[in-house]
């Protein structure tokens, strides 16, 4: 399953469980929303951005994914980067303005797959949920390190 599929899965989920979609991207589709690092000056227009798969929000709470078409490694590591550094706050902020977001968590959906799940499971400590999708559209939430982030 392609990257672009699992998005779409995903957005249909959270949109039927009330979250609001601020943005989201498919590969190569320039569809999505820069965030700059804190503190970037103007003149390095695109320079250390990174443009999230999808950022939502609900009752004061933001969700930002990394979607992918397998297992990983490196978003795992760019999402701790993100939380632990705080480096795209300013960002992400500016993005949820008007939203009220306390919060923001961080995660990966992929298609389901139990080797990708084990190899997750290993570096669960970088992110803080884990969704797998399949092609009849059924989300599984594999973990969920905050607990009830979803049930909102």
């Amino acid at each position: 399953m392609r990257e672009e599929k699992v998005t779409k899965i995903i957005l249909d989920w959270l949109e039927e469980r009330g979250w609001k979609i601020l943005c989201y991207d498919f590969p190569q589709s320039g569809t999505g929303v820069l965030l700059h690092p804190n503190g970037a000056a103007r003149k390095t227009k695109n320079k250390g951005g990174i443009v999230p798969d999808i950022v939502a929000v609900k009752n004061q709470i933001g969700l930002f994914f990394e979607n992918k078409d397998r297992f990983y490694l490196p978003d795992f590591e760019k999402l701790a980067e993100i939380q632990n550094e705080q480096n795209y706050s300013e960002s992400l902020s500016q993005l949820c303005v008007g939203y009220s977001v306390e919060q923001m968590f961080y995660g990966i959906a992929f298609p389901y797959s139990i080797k990708g799940i084990e190899k997750s499971k290993i570096h669960q400590d970088k992110i803080d949920f884990l969704l797998t999708v399949e092609k009849n559209g059924l989300v599984t939430i594999v973990f969920d390190n905050i607990g009830e982030i979803f049930n909102q």
